[in-house]
């Protein structure tokens, strides 16, 4: 991975979760070309939440259905970066991908987004809800 430093790449291991913000703060696009893994990607819902349109791969959108309309997925690499330059030169474009993504994890992956699953399957714990701070 080291060997990658350089030529407008930064090789930096760990970060702090601060350091991380200010990073998803000067982004305009997150890369991940994810090849494998399962479930929902942690990576690929951060960058939604900080509000910065992503490309990833089939392997990225998986268990995300709902994100078609503006999570970009490319499989082959000029399709995936043809992706990247849209939202890198289509502000429009870039503004409602980030909103999207934004209300998405609001809506399902917050504190709150889980109390209202949890009390659509268990409505018992609606009353544990509101005693809630």
């Amino acid at each position: 991975m080291k060997a990658l430093h350089g030529d407008g790449v930064a090789v930096t291991g760990f970060v702090t979760d601060e350091e991380l913000a200010a990073r998803y703060g000067k982004a305009r696009v997150v890369v991940a070309p994810l090849r494998f893994g399962g479930g929902m990607k942690g990576k690929v819902i951060e960058a939604m939440r900080f509000g910065v349109p992503c490309v990833t791969t089939s392997a990225g959108i998986q268990g995300l259905a709902q994100t078609g309309e503006f999570l970009s997925a490319a499989d082959v690499a000029v399709d995936f970066a043809e992706l990247v330059l849209r939202l890198l030169e289509d502000d429009d474009l870039w503004r409602r991908n980030s909103a999207a993504g934004q209300a998405f994890v609001r809506a399902n992956f917050t504190e709150e987004a889980q109390w209202h699953e949890f009390a659509r399957e268990l409505p018992w714990l609606t009353v544990a809800q509101e005693r809630t701070p």
